[in-house]
């Protein structure tokens, strides 16, 4: 049984599959999932157990196993609630889930991926050697997608979380044999009320830039 009162939530989106798939122009393999916090609720209050997650991801029909494996998208600018969530799902399935971590290269273009993992670890000692893979994207990319999740389901995103979503296109699991098994889960951080009218305004003006490239050297 899904707690309802928590303020961690899971949703399916097949769509934004689809989205992404024409903005970056190719075959996605296996389910996306968004999982975000809800920002009414007192997320410090909040427990993020074992097994709150392990029953919502039952709820959501989410297998983790050798055969399905996992991949959870976390913003590179780690948070106290991302750390936590991040050891949560780690805790999980040690061999079968892969936490990716995703930021924008206008951010860190004068970071190596050594040193600003080493920061990381620094701030969370836990983390090291839970981080799978890390990666760069334009901010441009995250404009469609914003607007996609508005106008759909009316969830609203902060820009610093939207590179998240962009994750599953790197293909970091087409590593391993069965890839149309595996499930995706992007961590995004929703906007609270008085931060949504900037936010699509801001979001609508960059659909404008053309400049869609990864930075694969991070």
């Amino acid at each position: 049984m899904i707690n309802s009162n928590h303020s961690i939530k899971v949703s399916p989106i097949p769509w934004m599959k689809q989205k992404l798939e024409v903005l970056y122009d190719f075959n996605l393999h296996g389910n996306l999932y968004l999982i975000y916090s809800d920002l009414k609720k007192d997320l410090y209050n909040s427990n993020i157990d074992i097994l709150y997650i392990s029953n919502l991801l039952d709820y959501f029909n989410i297998v983790v196993d050798d055969q399905h494996l996992l991949y959870v998208y976390f913003p590179i600018n780690i948070s106290e609630l991302t750390k936590n969530l991040i050891l949560t799902f780690k805790n999980l399935s040690p061999e079968n889930v892969y936490i990716i971590l995703g930021g924008y290269s206008s951010d860190l273009d004068n970071l190596t991926k050594s040193n600003y993992l080493s920061s990381i670890y620094k701030d969370f000692p836990k983390l090291e050697n839970i981080i799978s893979e890390s990666y760069l994207v334009h901010q441009s990319k995250t404009y469609e997608i914003f607007t996609s999740l508005s106008d759909t389901q009316r969830i609203f995103i902060s820009s610093d979380s939207a590179c998240t979503i962009s994750g599953p296109t790197l293909n970091f699991h087409m590593k391993h044999s069965n890839p149309n098994h595996v499930n995706h889960i992007s961590f995004v951080q929703l906007l609270d009320e008085s931060q949504i009218g900037k936010s699509v305004d801001f979001y609508l003006r960059g659909l404008t830039n053309k400049n869609n490239n990864f930075n694969y050297n991070f």
